[in-house]
């Protein structure tokens, strides 16, 4: 069984969140969805820790969603038939950065430090096993050695919001350190979500930009991509 987490917050549209909901409750390998709102506005990374802990709970894997995505029709069939590598924490069905567009179909593993060794981008849809999302739970998303990391104080640098935003490069930065076994993060091509947040909630004026979905599964099926 897989338990869905939608995390949104108090200004998103409900239908949005609805609809992502709805996609996955009539499919028999997915529990019923949950729905995590970001009511005081903690910071992404305090809503996310959240967010999957609350899912984390069922002692399931954990399909763990933004609410700023397009999810395909055939999504719930296909993530429910993959299965983890037995080095991979996490993955990811929204990739902006990790493989090349018109990648061939399949599973791509990749340090969970991403393409630049300081975190992935993106936790828009991530399947995240069980006993990584139980880890995630544990740990802390804000100890000294995540603080002092590459990649948060880079991030600190550029937003000037403490760190409290980059939920997706704490949590790689805690599956690296505490992974164990799982310490791996993996893209799945093609993409089943299509990140559509035009405006970034955590970053006003930030549009999309380089956060643009690889691989959307829509787009290989229009060009004639073995999808």
């Amino acid at each position: 069984m897989i338990q869905p987490v939608i995390l949104t917050t108090s200004a998103r549209r409900g239908d949005q969140v609805d609809a992502l909901a709805a996609a996955f409750a009539a499919h028999p390998a997915f529990a019923r969805p949950m729905v995590y709102r970001d009511e005081g506005q903690e910071g992404a990374a305090v809503a996310t820790r959240n967010a999957i802990s609350l899912a984390a709970a069922s002692g399931d894997h954990v399909l763990f969603l933004e609410d700023d995505v397009l999810v395909d029709a055939e999504a719930p069939e296909l993530v429910s038939r993959v299965a983890f590598p037995e080095d991979v924490a996490v993955i990811s069905f929204c990739d902006m950065r990790e493989v090349p567009e018109y990648a061939p179909r399949g599973l791509y593993r990749r340090s969970a430090l991403g393409s630049d060794g300081r975190g992935w981008w993106g936790n828009q849809a991530l399947l995240i096993h069980g006993d990584c999302a139980g880890m995630s739970s544990r740990e802390d998303w804000f100890s000294s050695r995540i603080d002092s990391s590459r990649g948060i104080r880079a991030h600190v640098a550029a937003y000037q919001d403490g760190g409290r935003n980059c939920s997706d490069i704490r949590f790689s930065l805690l599956v690296d350190l505490h992974g164990g076994d799982r310490r791996l993060y993996a893209v799945h091509v093609p993409s089943l979500f299509k990140h559509v947040g035009h405006d970034s909630a955590c970053f006003p004026g930030r549009t999309m930009g380089e956060r643009e979905t690889r691989n959307w599964i829509a787009d290989r099926r229009r060009f004639g991509i073995d999808p």
